[in-house]
């Protein structure tokens, strides 16, 4: 098409005009139709085709802009009966968008259609056919089976591959039939046929009726070996179904598992990013219960997932993230050597970068994290708020996870803290929270940030996660600060006009805090903090901790010291880390939506949509082995004993894989 799109690749707006100057859509006149129905039955239109195709594409493109053409239905039929196959088109699809609306006008269709289903030439039929199966119509189903049934032995692999895809249509309309017509045993048999769509169709349907049945009958030995031999036969989307079948296969030795990764190896510089996503997802199945191979693995399929990363559209270099994102988890340390590929480009999306600087976070090494935190560090901008308080939380990730990096992460966010801008006060208040994170960590860093967050305490908003943690630091390292009583005792005056429960909580423990370290100075504080918090009605965290203060102290002051001042045990484990369950869902549900999401599909799928998995057209075939289906391959597609060898041999028992960079990552021209 030469018409003009716009950046994400859509038709642009339709307005009343769509098109002017003899394009393809021209505004539409208000009682056109009856003008439209009389050149459609005009004898003198149907001598000139230009004249009759330009005229349907008007009933056409009004159609397709929500004009009801329904009123020319019967002449639409009538329209059928021409050779060109381009009229036929436009009529099919005028009959299938408009045939519910003309149910006494159904039959007539069907007639006209089941006659087309056995004209001579074989677009027509697959045309008739794709269009029959696409009607919403009662009691349309007795009309469906017969011509898909001829279909699929049609001469014509176009007809065969269209009569595969109606099987799944006849399954919705009756849950019986597939059984009764033996209909899954003929789809079988389809696997043994000459052209690879109808191959790869057959599969899709396959497995779209016997659910994850099917699947492990396909992923036999003979079936596998088949496909894999033709997989240069399919295009890019069929070889992702074909490869899907492969993942699930489970090889009777290692020498089987090496033969079809090797074989498998150059589908990694396919074009095509979903294929090379997909082979992955076969290297990660046959490597499954070997950590060692699977490392191997996850380092050889580095060099093609980042080439395909950094030259694709944001939206797919997304989804790539995704799963490197889940590679990176799997094997530490394989990607260390790539960070600069993951560095932020401000021309990337705002999902991109965020990804970006996640990744980063995972790939910080004793090497590297000097670059790193400087890269991060430059992100921090007034201009890109969200940006900014991401790369500030990455940093304190990174001198969280490496004690090495932490002193740098230190000075990186005490000079940011310094640095006044047009409304810098979101990039401070997230600068303080992780400066106290990172002091939590590793307190001696206390002599770099203290100064400048005790500055800060004037100036932060009031009632804000970052004020809470000011006042954390002020309890936690009082004897550091010489004012820290003093700026508690301006707070706990307006203790009444302080709504938040977590300052509120965050008082009394600090106050505590500070009354060990300087009781003289803190002790009417005291009182007055724990009186304020027996009274507070309106949280009862805030009530229960006054009082637990309260009766500790009453108790034993000394326990009571020994209680508040002991301080919690060192950690550097995230929230997010030690879910091993999660990781392995996600390396399972490798090349899914679920690690786009992040999350197994359990938690994301409704519950009928996995059930449907389950559900079986004809649980007869579901009994029996593939053997018994398939029946003996056509002459020109002999049994193969195994895969044809690869031109390298990358994976072997003795050496699981070579990874000394010979291997071209190259973009494929793909088969």
């Amino acid at each position: 098409s030469d018409r003009r799109t716009d950046r994400v690749g859509m038709p642009p707006p339709t307005t009343p005009a769509l098109v002017s100057g003899g394009g393809l859509f021209v505004d539409y006149k208000k009682g056109e139709i009856p003008e439209l129905k009389n050149l459609l039955r005009d004898s003198a239109v149907d001598k000139d085709p230009k004249t009759k195709r330009a005229l349907m594409e008007r009933v056409v493109g009004y159609m397709t802009l929500g004009i009801d053409m329904s009123p020319l239905f019967s002449e639409m039929i009538m329209a059928t009966a021409t050779k060109d196959l381009v009229q036929k088109k436009m009529c099919y699809l005028y009959l299938s968008n408009y045939a519910s609306l003309q149910p006494e006008m159904a039959l007539l269709v069907i007639n006209t259609l089941q006659k087309d289903a056995r004209d001579e030439d074989p677009m027509v039929r697959g045309l008739a056919l794709r269009c029959l199966c696409s009607l919403h119509v009662e009691n349309v189903l007795e009309y469906l089976v017969q011509p898909v049934m001829t279909g699929l032995h049609d001469v014509s692999a176009y007809v065969r591959k269209t009569a595969v895809i109606c099987v799944i249509r006849l399954r919705e309309l009756s849950e019986d039939i597939v059984a009764e017509r033996s209909l899954v045993h003929e789809l079988f048999h389809l696997l043994n046929d000459r052209d690879p769509q109808v191959v790869a169709n057959a599969v899709h349907a396959i497995l779209e009726l016997q659910g994850d049945a099917a699947l492990k009958m396909l992923a036999c030995k003979s079936v596998v070996i088949r496909l894999l031999k033709r997989l240069r036969d399919f295009n890019e989307w069929s070889q992702c179904l074909i490869l899907k079948v492969v993942a699930e296969f489970k090889p009777e030795s290692d020498e089987e598992k090496f033969e079809v990764m090797n074989f498998l190896d150059e589908r990694l510089r396919h074009c095509n990013s979903a294929v090379v996503v997909a082979t992955v997802k076969v290297f990660l199945n046959l490597s499954a219960n070997q950590p060692e191979i699977q490392r191997h693995v996850v380092e050889r399929t580095k060099a093609p997932l980042v080439a395909q990363m950094t030259g694709a559209k944001s939206e797919v270099a997304y989804v790539l993230l995704r799963h490197i994102h889940v590679l990176v988890q799997q094997a530490p340390g394989v990607y260390d050597d790539e960070y600069l590929a993951f560095f932020v480009r401000y021309s990337d999306a705002p999902y991109v970068q965020n990804l970006k600087i996640k990744i980063l976070c995972l790939l910080t090494n004793a090497s590297n994290f000097m670059k790193i935190v400087e890269e991060i560090t430059s992100l921090v901008s007034p201009h890109e708020v969200p940006l900014s308080q991401a790369a500030i939380q990455a940093l304190g990730e990174i001198g969280v996870r490496r004690a090495r990096a932490a002193p740098l992460v230190a000075d990186k966010l005490s000079a940011l803290l310094r640095r006044t801008w047009a409304n810098h006060e979101q990039v401070h208040k997230e600068c303080i929270s992780v400066a106290v994170d990172l002091l939590r960590a590793f307190p001696p860093l206390s002599a770099i940030l203290l100064p400048i967050l005790t500055e800060r305490f004037s100036t932060v908003e009031p009632n804000t996660p970052a004020q809470v943690s000011l006042v954390w630091v002020l309890g936690q390292f009082s004897s550091d600060i010489p004012e820290a009583p003093y700026l508690l005792e301006s707070m706990i005056e307006e203790w009444e006009d302080t709504p938040s429960a977590a300052l509120r909580s965050e008082l009394l423990s600090a106050t505590v805090k500070v009354f060990f370290q300087r009781p003289p100075e803190v002790q009417a504080m005291l009182g007055k903090v724990l009186k304020a918090g027996l009274g507070d009605a309106t949280n009862v965290d805030v009530h229960d901790r006054a009082l637990f203060y309260y009766r500790l102290l009453s108790t034993d002051p000394a326990k009571a010291q020994q209680v508040v001042t002991s301080g919690a045990p060192e950690s550097t484990q995230f929230v997010d880390e030690g879910s091993e369950e999660l990781q392995e869902r996600l390396i399972e549900a490798f090349g899914t939506v679920s690690v786009v999401y992040g999350i197994p599909e359990q938690r994301w799928m409704s519950a009928s949509a996995l059930a449907s998995r389950h559900l079986v057209a004809d649980p007869a075939v579901a009994a029996r082995s593939i053997t018994e289906l398939e029946g003996p391959p056509p002459s020109t597609l002999a049994p193969p004993p195994s895969l044809p060898a690869a031109s390298v041999g990358i994976y072997t028992q003795d050496n699981h894989a070579v990874t000394n960079g010979a291997h071209d990552t190259s973009h494929g021209t793909g088969h």
